[in-house]
């Protein structure tokens, strides 16, 4: 499949979707529907068992969506735009696969709201761009655009940080330091930015080689039960271990650590 702003590639169990749209990975609307049949590809290949989205543009992940295409949008459009962006990133989010977004830069507005619909952020702790170390940003501007996060921001950030915490962050567009989301939760794991993609990378080999299925349904429950009663999200886990349990890998598993020796998972 050909893609104008992005590269696809698959290796040692790891799906790895490469962005370039220079200067800055802004978000418009051909980029965004390249990430919705980039989304497709990736779950429906059964040797791609996690996701890793990166940045080929130093310093950068998603410095936010296209100003220049808002200023040429009704209130009809944005409507429109939004449920769009929010779909697409639903689509990472419901991939029965971990996902984990690379941030190697700047990730700021749409780019943090597409790290979000991920299930893990790794971020480089500083960047170099044009030869100059700086510290990159992650925050959700758009009010002093006079706008706010249309593609779930103010709903993931909230689930992330809670409702009021979320608010003060949208409300100041506040920008956080990699330290800060660090602390904050938001990014699970900071490294030197030279160190970013090849230990993110190793880190998606390692999970590869576990029981996905089993980690896949531990996600949906999460996920899925997080909003619901408690007996609603029990119903929710329990019919999520049966079919965990229903697996090849599950019975590998069991088998294994009966008989004393490493499991060998398939994926299956």
């Amino acid at each position: 499949m050909d893609y104008e702003f992005l590269k696809i590639k698959v290796e040692n169990g790891v799906g790895i979707i490469s962005l370039n749209r220079p200067p800055a990975n802004s978000l418009n609307e051909a980029i965004v529907a390249e990430l919705d049949r980039a989304f497709d590809e990736i779950a429906a290949d059964d040797a791609a068992k996690v996701l890793v989205i990166k940045s080929e543009i130093p310093g950068f992940f998603v410095a936010g969506a296209d100003i220049k295409m808002f200023t040429q949008m009704t209130a009809y459009d944005a409507w429109d735009i939004s449920g769009e962006l929010q779909r697409v990133n639903q689509k990472l989010e419901d991939m029965p696969k971990l996902t984990i977004a690379a941030l190697g830069g700047y990730a700021l507005g749409g780019g943090l709201e597409l790290a979000m619909a991920c299930d893990f952020r790794f971020m480089a702790e500083s960047v170099t761009i044009k030869d100059k170390t700086k510290i990159p940003a992650l925050g959700l501007p758009e009010t002093t655009l006079g706008i706010l996060p249309g593609a779930g921001g103010t709903q993931r950030l909230a689930r992330l940080l809670g409702t009021k915490q979320a608010l003060y962050f949208i409300a100041t567009a506040k920008n956080l330091t990699p330290q800060e989301a660090y602390d904050l939760g938001i990014v699970q794991e900071l490294m030197p930015g030279d160190e970013l993609e090849a230990k993110t990378i190793a880190f998606a080999e390692k999970m590869a080689t576990k029981a996905v299925i089993g980690i896949a349904q531990a996600k949906k429950a999460i996920y899925k039960g997080y909003d619901q009663d408690t007996d609603m999200a029990m119903q929710i886990e329990q019919n999520a271990f049966m079919k965990a349990f229903a697996s090849e890998d599950a019975s590998e598993g069991l088998k294994a650590f009966v008989e004393k020796r490493p499991a060998v998972f398939q994926g299956k």
